[in-house]
């Protein structure tokens, strides 16, 4: 079988790259070219210790968010480490092997970037062909300053008056108002890291909020700094336009200082991603609070999939993008890779829509976007089906400790090994930190987040419910 994405390479070919570039920490210079690597990626590489290597580490989250072995290639060559494209030069087609000899040639800086030339733009994130949607029409000048929604930030001249249209209603915040709500970001109000910002807790008018800011980083080129912006314009505009209980508020947005700042409710209880997993000493969720926040994510998946002529895909649907207010109410967050898309009954499978940005983590992703990049609100009834079962059993969506390592092949074989039956199945696969209250009720629970799960997560995505589908299956434990 031919291998085409970074996390099919093999364990030898990524221990001659971890050879090649974990002395002197080489990789660091990959990882400055790698999208999608943001300063917690970097960290987590740097704390690896042997027999882990730096390199494989990088390369195993890189590849986590589906990028192919040709883009690798490809930032090989941006960076011209020669040897480590030799290393997987059997897995790249032998069109883009002109980019090697073209590095080794001297003086060849200018034909280099001819060369690259044919894939610039081509590849947004796991390798397919970005449309160029972003029309100049917001002017600014370098001494603008104020915080009408008509100042735009440095770099936000051509993003496009479509993303940036329906803020109106939506409140401004001067950046110096900001500085004092977060002691001037002080690293003791950090509570997130993500590839394009870190997020911040802070008190501003006397309210708890979180302050997302969108880090500039040096060295990543103006098509990184336009993608960043870009997402913060598109969940501004998510967020603005569409209000419901289990949306995450936004409170406002600054645009006036050194770099776009939202403003959002304060989420006492975290994400669910870290609920599940006990952080910082937390107790456990109980199965009445998992059911709570089923119901609650899935009608505000529902909402987004209804409200409008098209459905609003969010795109990356995960644990870590549910979070939790103080009363354990989730909310929908993280909507810079959301979508105007299209119902699954609507598609034309001659020309189904294809998505250009979408980074979601592989592990949440169904196989038709994988191998054909294909969007539509299925992509999100997948991605809620690895939630359910990561509710039901307290684990990772992927893991390299259990096989299969993806949690929906995991439940498959383990239902399989407990021969469809349900007590057997909690007793192999149920959370263990949550305890049973009321068992029968409990299992109840259990096998209904299994069952829906699964279903959710079915190779066919006609064979998926809708969210209209699964919020009333998920109702009927409510009664």
């Amino acid at each position: 079988m031919t291998i085409q994405y970074v996390f099919e390479l093999p364990v030898e070919t990524l221990r001659k790259l971890s050879e090649n570039f974990d002395p002197n920490d080489a990789w660091e210079e990959i990882a400055l070219l790698l999208p999608g690597i943001g300063n917690v990626d970097v960290e987590a590489c740097r704390q690896a210790r042997p027999p882990t290597s730096a390199t494989n580490c990088l390369l195993r989250i890189w590849g986590s968010k589906g990028y192919l072995i040709a883009d690798l290639y490809k930032v090989f060559a941006m960076a011209k480490l020669v040897k480590g494209m030799e290393i997987i030069k059997e897995y790249v087609e032998p069109k883009y092997h002109e980019l090697e000899r073209t590095c080794i040639s001297k003086g060849s800086v200018q034909t280099l970037k001819m060369a690259l030339n044919e894939s610039k733009h081509q590849v947004s994130s796991i390798g397919i062909r970005s449309e160029n949607v972003l029309h100049p029409s917001v002017s600014t000048s370098k001494a603008q300053s104020s915080t009408s929604v008509n100042s735009t930030p440095s770099g936000m001249t051509n993003l496009g008056a479509e993303l940036y249209s329906g803020l109106q209603n939506t409140p401004t915040v001067k950046y110096e108002e900001l500085l004092v709500a977060t002691n001037s970001f002080a690293p003791e109000n950090v509570i997130g890291k993500g590839g394009y910002g870190v997020v911040y807790r802070g008190e501003w008018k006397h309210t708890a909020v979180a302050v997302k800011k969108i880090q500039t980083k040096n060295g990543k080129g103006a098509e990184h700094e336009k993608e960043r912006l870009r997402q913060s314009l598109q969940e501004l505009r998510t967020l603005a336009k569409y209000r419901h209980d289990n949306i995450l508020p936004l409170y406002g947005f600054s645009m006036d200082g050194p770099t776009p700042c939202l403003v959002y409710q304060f989420m006492a209880n975290g994400s669910l991603e870290d609920r599940l997993l006990c952080r910082k000493d937390s107790r456990p969720l109980s199965w009445e609070q998992k059911l709570q926040i089923s119901s609650g994510a899935s009608r505000g998946l529902h909402f987004l999939h209804t409200i409008g002529r098209t459905p609003i895909i969010h795109g990356d649907v995960k644990t870590a993008n549910i979070l939790l207010d103080k009363h354990f109410e989730p909310k929908l967050g993280d909507f810079g890779l959301s979508r105007d898309g299209q119902a699954e009954a609507d598609i034309d499978q001659k020309s189904p829509l294809i998505a250009s940005h979408i980074k979601g983590t592989l592990a949440y992703l169904p196989p038709e976007f994988i191998t054909s990049k294909i969007l539509s609100t299925k992509l999100d009834v997948y991605s809620f089906g690895v939630v359910l079962l990561e509710i039901a059993s307290g684990l990772r969506a992927y893991s390299d400790n259990r096989e299969p390592h993806g949690i929906v092949d995991y439940a498959k074989r383990l239902k399989t090994e407990a021969k469809h039956d349900p007590e057997k199945l909690m007793a192999t696969f149920g959370d263990k930190r949550t305890k049973l209250v009321d068992k029968a009720q409990n299992q109840r629970y259990f096998a209904t987040f299994v069952t829906l799960g699964l279903q959710c997560a079915e190779k066919d995505r006609m064979e998926r419910p809708t969210f209209r589908e699964i919020v009333d299956a998920i109702a009927v434990l409510e009664e």
